[in-house]
């Protein structure tokens, strides 16, 4: 009795080995050779990848970049898009829409957003935007541009 032996089909293995490649693609890497680094010291030690200050210095006169010349520049006391101190009056009132419309209006801000001690809030910086701090009561605790 002669035994024959069955040709699988190329697609079959093909199917079968797909899924087997994709899993031992998952598999963790050896950890050999893997040393943790440790903490520094202080934090003179500490590298912070930004160099020496000489090395910064000498990198800022060569590209031309001097700190001064990157700065923003900074608005004049009483000319920011947002002025707080026109709106301490109002600390202590009831939060109301009409309120936060007259602080917007005094405050020369755009735009206005009220926030209670468990609001959550964003942390983009707007320096037209006027934020309403409010307590657990609704009363208006404080001001803050941005």
């Amino acid at each position: 009795m002669t035994r024959r032996f069955r040709v699988v089909p190329a697609c079959l293995l093909a199917a079968a080995l797909v899924p087997l490649l994709a899993l031992s693609a998952c598999t963790p890497a050896s950890e050999e050779g893997f040393e943790e680094e440790q903490p520094a010291a202080t934090a003179a030690d500490a590298d912070t990848g930004a160099g020496s200050a000489i090395e910064t210095e000498t990198a800022q006169a060569e590209i031309g970049d001097a700190p001064e010349a990157s700065a923003p520049p900074v608005d004049a006391p009483g000319e920011t898009p947002c002025d707080t101190e026109a709106v301490q009056s109002l600390i202590g009132t009831q939060g109301s829409e009409t309120v936060y419309a007259k602080a917007v209006q005094d405050s020369g801000a755009k735009s206005h957003r009220a926030l209670g001690p468990t609001d959550m809030a964003t942390m983009d910086f707007r320096p037209d935007r006027l934020n309403i701090d409010l307590d657990e009561a609704g009363r208006i605790t404080g001001f803050r541009c941005g």
